[in-house]
């Protein structure tokens, strides 16, 4: 069994990572195992587990609860994770936080590139006997579901391609939603607003765009030109056969 943990700033995060894995290994050969971190030594389980022992890939996926914590809890939990025999770790989180909007209010690339090799030089220094990864969703994780084509018209059909751009402005077919939206969460907000609906970030609504993605779609996104971050994040979760 190949054992990978992936650490998550909150529940969106999870519950996309979780549903891409299954989705991807096709309810297959894979187990997933969810946990909430309480403390910094302290978790408690979480309501997403896959089970099946049988699995050749074993994930473990950590909602820490705060985008700065990510790498920390990560760094406190690396000797217990390679004692149990964890072959790899992996980081995500939004480069939209506090500390980016205090540097600017529109995405700039420099910034970006600062805020990856900051705690890439971290990890290096850390100098770990397990590969740790560490990915920024730029700017946020819904970029990503702004990326695969015709998500909202699946939702509603009154949310064509052509109503979003008619009403918003943004042709989704066409942009790259990490290099256009600042905040992307909010542009989801004023699409599904669109219909009188609003973007909450609960269970909810997280689930129900989420159930709308086949591995087809994941797919697509990964070899698209749009969302490089995510391509990057694929490529590190998925394994290489």
């Amino acid at each position: 069994m190949i054992k990978t943990v992936i650490f998550v700033e909150g529940q969106t995060e999870l519950i996309v990572t979780r549903e891409f894995l299954l989705k991807y290994f096709d309810y297959n050969d894979i187990e997933i195992v969810c946990y909430r971190l309480v403390t910094d030594s302290n978790t408690e389980k979480a309501e997403y587990d896959f089970q099946n022992n049988a699995a050749s890939y074993h994930f473990q996926i950590i909602n820490v609860g705060n985008d700065k914590s990510v790498l920390s809890a990560i760094l406190k939990r690396e000797k217990y994770l390679v004692k149990n025999e964890y072959k790899k770790i992996i980081g995500l989180r939004d480069m939209y936080s506090k500390e980016y909007k205090e540097l600017s209010v529109d995405i700039k690339e420099n910034i970006n590139t600062r805020f990856v090799e900051q705690t890439n030089q971290i990890i290096s220094n850390f100098n770990s006997s397990i590969e740790i990864n560490f990915h920024f969703a730029i700017m946020e994780i819904e970029a990503w579901l702004l990326g695969i084509n015709n998500i909202f018209e699946k939702f509603d059909n009154r949310l064509s391609n052509k109503y979003i751009e008619n009403n918003l402005s943004s042709d989704l077919q066409i942009v790259d939603p990490e290099k256009l939206f600042y905040h992307p969460a909010k542009e989801i907000d004023k699409i599904l607003g669109l219909i009188g609906i609003k973007y909450n970030k609960s269970k909810a609504i997280i689930e129900s765009l989420i159930n709308l993605i086949g591995k087809n779609e994941i797919q697509e996104l990964a070899q698209s030109t749009k969302c490089n971050s995510f391509k990057n994040f694929w490529q590190d979760i998925v394994p290489k056969v």
